[in-house]
């Protein structure tokens, strides 16, 4: 696994929205950067594909120094899982930006793991087990 550059992600503050594939939380940082998080869960397959998308590419808009997608919560990941997260990579270094997954150790981890993309990703470690990210909504 790659760790992630220029050192650990701030906690999260409060969401901007839940949906049905998940919530997407934004901090902005010293500077005006922003590190959003678009936290899916549930189940990401072809079906799930384009609302998961969506919620990327919102985070995307407002140009976030770092994107960290998590899918730790995902009980199913498919191939559709790795091309949300590839394609997201792609656009976040055309930008000039960094793109963070946040697997966990459930089927997003094996199936990444398959795929021999570890090292390819910066992934960050699994939350703290019990631990709610502060603003979080549940």
């Amino acid at each position: 696994m790659n760790p992630v550059p220029d050192g650990p992600v701030p906690g999260s503050t409060a969401p901007d929205g839940t949906t049905p594939d998940g919530t997407t939380r934004e901090e902005t940082v010293p500077g005006g950067a922003a590190v959003a998080e678009v936290v899916l869960e549930g189940e990401l397959d072809i079906s799930t594909l384009d609302g998961a998308m969506r919620r990327v590419e919102e985070a995307e808009r407002d140009r976030p120094r770092l994107l960290v997608v998590d899918l730790s919560q995902l009980a199913f990941v498919d191939s559709s899982g790795v091309r949300l997260v590839l394609l997201a990579q792609e656009r976040a270094r055309a930008g000039g930006r960094r793109l963070a997954v946040r697997l966990g150790t459930g089927p997003a981890l094996r199936v990444f793991q398959a795929l021999g993309l570890l090292d390819k990703l910066d992934v960050l470690p699994p939350p703290p087990v019990g631990e709610t990210a502060p603003g979080a909504r549940t």
